[in-house]
């Protein structure tokens, strides 16, 4: 029996989410952009700016598509700004960055993620990052083993806001959409969530702010270290 009885399985975004999105990935752009840009600054500040990242405070913009895009997505922006590099090596470049990001935890997981876990929850993650990434960085963090599904972009279940990958994990712990909890830091993950028939829930962890979110959650709390009292209050129960 879970702790809160409306809900038997919640799903999770990745980054923004799990991991808070400007202190891990913030580091990531400024070195890709000097790495492109040759360290020239000046051209690091514009076509950071065109990619929706603040380079002088590093910081993302609510609008840049490296938010809620996948991989792929962001490549095509980069070959529009960078016509000098051909698709191939900016796949790897932005791949050995990647690999080099060390991941920064909203709170400590592995507590947050066992509460969960002994309550009775089934627990999954759906990124629009790749799978493979997705799983070494959880690996890397020691919360892998928690839980019971997870999907990239490249999973076979197309990317959110799509809602195929959080039905997949509905299909796979045999638990009803209704019965589900999505969580997400951005406007892609509550619509799909949405669309799936899960309460949606937002945390501000990510780059969106309050309002931005509010039309398409059906909570909000600051981050996912807030859940179970969230859900607590929502629902009028005990924790």
């Amino acid at each position: 029996m879970t702790g809160h009885n409306r809900f038997k399985g919640i799903i999770f975004d990745k980054d923004g989410t799990l991991f808070d999105f400007q202190s891990t990935w913030s580091p990531m752009m400024t070195t890709l952009l000097n790495e492109l840009c040759g360290g020239d600054r000046e051209c690091s500040r514009q076509k950071g700016q065109l990619l929706g990242f603040d380079l002088d405070n590093g910081l993302y913009l609510p609008e840049s598509p490296f938010i809620a895009g996948t991989p792929e997505q962001f490549v095509e922006q980069l070959l529009v700004l960078f016509k000098d590099w051909s698709e191939m090596e900016l796949i790897r470049l932005v791949n050995k960055i990647t690999k080099d990001t060390e991941q920064v935890e909203v709170v400590s997981l592995e507590p947050f993620l066992t509460k969960f876990q002994k309550a009775g929850y089934a627990l999954g993650v759906a990124t629009n990052d790749s799978k493979e990434d997705a799983i070494k960085q959880l690996d890397e963090k020691g919360i892998l083993k928690y839980f019971d599904f997870l999907a990239g972009f490249d999973s076979g279940y197309g990317s959110k806001p799509d809602p195929d990958m959080l039905l997949a994990f509905c299909q796979q712990t045999r638990i009803q959409p209704a019965e589900t909890v999505m969580v997400g830091d951005s406007k892609s993950d509550l619509l799909a969530g949405k669309r799936a028939g899960m309460f949606t829930v937002a945390v501000l962890s990510g780059v969106a702010k309050s309002e931005d979110l509010a039309q398409h959650a059906n909570l909000i709390i600051r981050d996912v270290g807030g859940l179970w009292d969230g859900l607590n209050r929502k629902f009028q129960l005990n924790p």
